[in-house]
């Protein structure tokens, strides 16, 4: 029975993770342990350490959680000395990279699951990725051109496969997705109740479903906590931070809004250190324009409200980058052919 160590330091990363670890179940006899989330541990993974100690977004929030950080990191280090059949880092270059290379100085096949967005920022990252990994396997269609030099395959997107597609509408659901993670939740949370707030002193009969894994705290009660974003199907519209909710939703084709604020020195860097996109929701960057509303760091409620009630019934987004159904069992063969040749 093959072992393969796998690595997932965020929630997105969690679920592709279990998606990839089911898909590759299918395929042959496998055991798989390390950095889980709820998700990959549902999956079967054996955690050694915890997603939830790790997850965070943003330089001043990373820093708080240095020590967890580091002591995942020893454990991921000592994972990688017992020679896995193969180590699957997903996302996370800061965490990831570096364990990348120590794979693969011990011969372990090192595999990157979601492209490092050299797209965004750092650009210079794409010519050592080689160094890194011996296998990347990139989500969207444009993004193995970007790594020559570099053992690449476009296998797409699992978020094809994850949604139904839209059904009836209800006039008077509209969504709220403030994000996954505690730091997100607690900034975004007052805003995001706000603009509810609004949107009912106009839809009097308005309700709302308030995505969250955790528990949001104590709500109103003309808003419902969700876990699972098909819940959102069938909402006039939503309000949600940036991330892969934005692609989930679009997906589904339901029109949305997107609202983001980080702290505000990790805003200051990231403006000075991500060049050539003008847009935080991925539907706008693949669009390379705004199709979706935008705002960030400064969130008026009446602007959001008025925001919200103003979308569309549909929102043309173009999402053939994400490729065809499947993308979850064409990364688990590439991980298969990668694990076989070695």
């Amino acid at each position: 029975m093959r072992q393969i160590l796998i690595s997932a330091a965020e929630p997105s990363g969690d679920v592709l993770g279990a998606e990839l670890v089911k898909a590759m179940k299918d395929m042959g006899d496998v055991t798989f342990y390390g950095l889980a989330g709820p998700k990959m541990r549902a999956a079967g993974v054996d955690a050694i350490a915890e997603m939830e100690e790790m997850s965070a977004m943003g330089v001043v929030e990373v820093l708080g959680r240095l020590p967890q950080i580091l002591r995942t990191k020893t454990k991921l280090k000592a994972a990688i000395g017992d020679h896995p059949s193969a180590a699957i880092f997903i996302d996370a270059p800061d965490l990831h990279h570096p364990l990348g290379r120590i794979a693969k100085t011990h011969g372990v096949p090192s595999i990157g699951y979601v492209s490092p967005q050299v797209w965004a920022w750092r650009a210079s990252r794409a010519k050592g990725i080689h160094e890194v990994f011996d296998h990347l396997l990139c989500l969207f269609s444009f993004e193995p051109a970007l790594f020559p030099g570099t053992d690449t395959a476009w296998v797409g997107h699992p978020v094809i496969d994850r949604l139904p597609a839209r059904g009836r509408v209800d006039s008077t659901l509209f969504g709220l997705a403030p994000g996954s993670r505690p730091q997100e939740i607690e900034r975004m949370r007052t805003p995001f109740l706000e603009t509810a707030a609004r949107i009912r002193e106009t839809v009097p009969d308005a309700h709302f479903h308030l995505l969250s894994p955790i528990d949001p705290g104590p709500l109103p009660e003309w808003i419902s906590h969700i876990t699972d974003v098909r819940s959102l199907s069938t909402a006039r519209g939503v309000l949600t931070k940036s991330g892969t909710i934005t692609l989930e939703l679009a997906v589904m084709g339901v029109p949305q809004v997107v609202a983001h604020r980080v702290h505000p020195l990790t805003h200051q860097l990231g403006r000075m250190l991500v060049q050539g996109i003008d847009h935080i929701a991925m539907p706008n960057i693949l669009a390379k324009k705004q199709v979706i509303p935008e705002y960030i760091q400064v969130l008026d409620p009446q602007i959001l409200a008025q925001s919200i009630l103003s979308l569309p019934s549909t929102q043309s987004v173009d999402l053939n980058a994400l490729g065809p159904s499947g993308a979850s069992d064409r990364a688990a063969a590439q991980v298969w052919a990668r694990m076989e040749a070695s």
